[in-house]
Order: structure tokens, then C-alpha cells, then sequence
């Protein structure tokens, strides 16, 4: 009896380990695979009909009993004209997210490009790849109590040529088809490689050293990207500084899209780096983290049923443009924008001794939110120095953003206030420590040191810090400055802080 009681806590618990790792750790060791599966066949360019093939990986159906889970597909490089689904990083990322207790797929599809290998053929290549990257996701969808798959939940990836497909796949329209498409061949968008009457439409997409041929293909409500791609890479662009047979617009500008129009983004460059990361294993294994980081925030299990995103703080923004028209600041203003720290600074003037403030802030906003109204925000007014708090990426919760991910949207946001304004002061308020995400903290921690070290380097860049000024003598913080919530400072709380970074304030807007 004994034996059987510990045997059930012991089971209990692994059980348990696995529902919280699940989707962020390798914890399944067993894996099923299916392999070389026709999901459809298609026309290709010597005229035959050929069967597209793919293989599969999950969770042993031994250890692991989920009956729908979600799927990442993944479309192999090679420039349109070799390799297969069963290539090194293809083979690396989908046993690595098959131990996650993903379902993962790799497939085959039509390789080959016509004629004298001009702009239009390698259009008309990623044509005929993304027909047959929708067929075999309309294969997974038509298929899915067979392979335990949540249709609501299928993401793609690939690398290179793949990752142009996966972006083909999820961001062109009919309309947007390259005029130069010889449609009456190659047929509509859906192609026929099979499988119809099901979606062929993708929850996010993962980019791998892949650009895209018009990045306005991306458009606000458009699915999730995340981008990686080394900055020294000779074959694809990472920015827009070349192009690849007509491919101009790499992960770098694709995740500035994504901020501009909305969609959820993120961006883990390898700098020094070239194209596949130098097919170094280590710095692969760093992307399929950084992925799998990002990936865990979007899945259904982390995102409310309805999102609104951006749009949530409209109102607010249409209230700061309104204040534009009705109030009138020197040449000598300061504008401070950010988060709930922010709005709710309601003496912010005379804890801080300076009464020349441009006051905007919006409560619960993050930096994605700052990214996407910065202008609007900003651009207005003539300041002599702009201050930021923004404390919501990191909160301690499943869909906390990495300290990377953080650094790499504060830069996204100088970046667009320098475009107007290349040489004033720009200050970064340190995310403050708090009782309600203590558990955070160490990332928190991390993302102020990442963001502390870029302003060392830049000009007119500046930290702000004043954590000591909120932690007691065991490193915890002051209750005592904080209101019931233990997030938002009290009116001491700010008076505290206010005397924190005063003689910061001044030294940066009179140096």
C-alpha cells in the first residue's frame, strides 16, 4: 500500500514538472516519428506531377498523452534549387521542439527555378514553395485528431529560401501576388498541391535569415514575427542594404514593420555573424532558445481570448493629441513618457524640482506600445530632453519578454525619436524594483544592465538609476513606498523617487 502511495506522488509530480515545463524545456526524451508522408502532389517545372513529402516528430505516445498540441513547420533552405527537409538546423530545431511537446513538421517542396534565374523566376520559385508550404498546413488541419494537433495553434519556420516561403505564406495576399506570376500555370495563391477546403493560415511565423520581397506585404492584425539573422550576412540581407534575386527586406527592417503597423515582433540578432549563423552549432542552439523563448509567449495557454493590442490605448493617445493643441511649452520643456510609473506621477513637478514637464503617460503600456506611438507621442513638441519609464515587458509571468528582447525595443525606440531629434538628451528611467513582481526581479536586473551598457556607448544616451533608494538593508523592497497593489509607488514613494534622480535630471539637461 505503501509502495503504491509513493508510486502515485512520485507519478504526480512528474506529471506536474512536465505541465510547467512544457513548451520551454526538452522534457520528453522518447520521441514518435512518421516519416516521408505524401501530403500532396503538384506540377513542377519539367511538367510531371510531383509528390510532396514530410516528416514528423511528437512526444512518445508512451509517455505523453495530449491529445492536441500545438505544431511548428518547418521549410528547409537552399536557395529554391537544392537541399531536402532533413538537413542539419531542420533536424536540430524539430527534435529539440518535439522534446518540447510540440508536434513538428519538415517538409519537401517543388525545387527548381526556370529560364535564366532573372527576379521573376525566383518569384515564381516562392511562388510555387509557399502553394505547397499551405497545402501541407492544410494536410496538418485535415489531419489533426490523427496526429493529436491543435489547428488553432500551427506556427511555421524555416531558413534562408524556407523562411521567404514562411513569410510568402503568412503575409502575401492574392492581391500582392508578383505581377510577373504566370497564375494560369502555377494557379492561385492556394496552389492544388492538395488538401482543399481547409485554412492554410499560420498563428506566427519564426524567420530565419529569410527577407521578403515587399515588407508593406505585413499589415496590421497580421500573425506574429520573430526574426534572426547574423549582421554580416553576405547572402541574404539582414537590413535592406542589398538584395537577393528581388529579396530586399530582411529580419532587421521586418521587425521595425512589425512594430510600425502593431504586430507582435521580436528580433535576436548575431552580430559578426553571417549567413546560418556560420553554421556554428552553438549560435544555432542560441537562436532555437531565444525561439522557443518567444514561441511559449504566443501559444494559446499564454494569450487571452481577445487581444486588442496597441489599439487598446487609442483613447489615450487621442487625449495626448488633444493636450498638443491646448497646451503651449518653452524651448526649455522636458518630456517624460511611459508607463503607469509615469501617468500616475501627479507632483511630478515639484518632487522633481523642475516645472517645465511634458507629462505622457499611459498606464499598463509596454514597449511595443511605446514603439508604436512614439511618434505621435513625441514628434509634436520641441523638448530639451526626453525621459522614459516603461516597466511592463518584465512582469513575471508566462509572457514576459527576455532582457534581450527588452534592449533590442528600447534601441527601436531611440532609433525612431532620433530620426527627428539627433542630438538631445535621452534618458532611460530604470525599471524599479517592486514586492508584486519580485519574482522578476533577476530578469529585470538583466534587461537595466543590457540597457545601462548600450547607453555607455551611444551619445546623448543616458541611464538613470535609483534602485538602492528602494530596497531596504536585506536588498527587499520598501513596503512602505509602495501602495496596497505593491507595484505603484505611494505619494512618498514618489517624493522618493523624485529626490532619487534629481541631480541625474539636471546634470543631463544641463551638462
Amino acid at each position: 500500500m505503501i509502495k503504491n502511495a509513493l508510486f502515485f506522488l512520485c507519478f504526480t509530480a512528474v506529471i506536474n514538472l512536465q505541465a510547467q515545463q512544457r513548451y520551454q524545456s526538452e522534457i520528453f526524451s522518447s520521441l514518435d516519428s512518421v516519416t516521408n508522408v505524401e501530403y500532396g502532389q503538384a506540377l513542377n517545372i519539367k511538367g510531371n506531377q510531383e509528390k510532396l513529402l514530410l516528416d514528423m516528430y511528437m512526444p512518445s505516445a508512451q509517455i505523453d498523452s495530449i491529445k492536441k498540441r500545438p505544431v511548428l513547420l518547418f521549410i528547409h533552405g537552399g536557395g529554391f534549387q537544392n537541399n531536402s527537409k532533413t538537413g542539419g538546423f531542420s533536424n536540430m530545431l524539430c527534435l529539440s521542439f518535439a522534446k518540447r511537446g510540440y508536434v513538428t513538421v519538415s517538409i519537401d517542396y517543388r525545387l527548381g527555378i526556370e529560364n535564366d534565374k532573372s527576379n521573376a523566376d525566383y518569384a515564381a520559385a516562392l511562388y510555387r514553395a509557399q502553394q505547397d508550404g499551405k497545402a501541407a498546413i492544410r494536410y496538418l488541419r485535415k489531419n489533426a485528431a490523427l496526429y493529436n494537433i491543435d489547428t488553432a495553434q500551427i506556427f511555421i519556420t524555416g531558413s534562408s529560401a524556407g523562411s521567404k516561403t514562411c513569410l510568402a505564406i503568412a503575409y502575401m495576399d492574392e492581391a500582392e501576388v508578383p505581377a510577373t506570376i504566370d497564375q494560369a500555370k502555377w494557379g492561385s495563391l492556394e496552389g492544388s498541391s492538395g488538401n482543399e477546403g481547409y485554412s492554410s493560415k499560420v498563428s506566427g511565423v519564426i524567420n530565419n535569415w529569410g527577407a521578403i520581397i515587399d515588407y508593406n506585404w505585413i499589415k496590421q492584425g497580421d500573425a506574429p514575427l520573430f526574426n534572426v539573422a547574423g549582421t554580416e550576412d553576405k547572402t541574404v540581407p539582414y537590413d535592406s542594404s542589398y538584395e537577393y534575386h528581388g529579396f530586399k527586406y530582411g529580419p532587421y527592417i521586418l521587425f521595425q514593420r512589425c512594430l510600425q503597423v502593431g504586430v507582435s515582433t521580436g528580433w535576436h540578432p548575431f552580430y559578426a555573424t553571417g549567413h546560418t549563423l556560420d553554421n556554428k552549432k552553438i549560435k544555432q542552439d542560441s537562436a532555437i532558445q531565444s525561439i522557443s523563448d518567444w514561441l511559449y509567449t504566443q501559444l494559446k495557454i499564454n494569450k487571452p481570448k481577445s487581444e486588442e493590442g496597441v489599439l487598446r490605448y487609442q483613447n489615450d493617445i487621442n487625449k495626448f493629441d488633444s493636450l498638443n493643441n491646448a497646451e503651449v511649452y518653452s524651448k526649455d520643456a522636458v518630456l517624460f513618457l511611459g508607463s503607469s510609473y509615469i501617468r500616475m506621477w501627479k507632483n511630478i513637478r515639484q518632487d522633481i524640482g523642475y516645472n517645465d514637464i511634458i507629462h505622457r503617460g499611459f498606464g499598463g503600456s509596454n514597449l511595443r506600445d511605446v514603439a508604436y506611438y512614439v511618434k505621435r507621442i513625441v514628434y509634436p513638441h520641441q523638448p530639451k530632453a526626453i525621459f522614459m519609464y516603461v516597466g511592463n515587458d518584465i512582469v513575471d509571468n508566462p509572457k514576459d519578454k527576455s532582457p534581450d528582447q527588452v534592449l533590442e525595443y528600447f534601441k527601436y525606440v531611440v532609433k525612431v525619436i532620433r530620426e527627428k531629434y539627433p542630438t538631445i538628451p535621452i534618458a532611460w528611467l530604470q525599471i524599479s524594483p517592486s514586492e508584486k513582481r519580485w519574482g522578476a526581479w533577476d530578469k529585470v536586473k538583466a534587461a537595466n544592465s543590457l540597457i545601462k551598457s548600450y547607453c555607455e556607448t551611444q551619445q546623448q544616451l543616458f541611464f538613470v538609476s535609483f534602485e538602492n533608494s528602494f530596497l531596504d538593508q536585506d536588498k527587499q523592497p520598501i513596503k512602505s513606498l509602495y501602495l496596497s497593489d505593491k507595484l505603484h509607488y505611494n505619494e512618498e514613494g514618489y517624493k522618493v523617487w523624485g529626490a532619487a534622480i534629481k541631480d541625474q535630471f539636471f546634470k543631463i539637461i544641463n551638462p
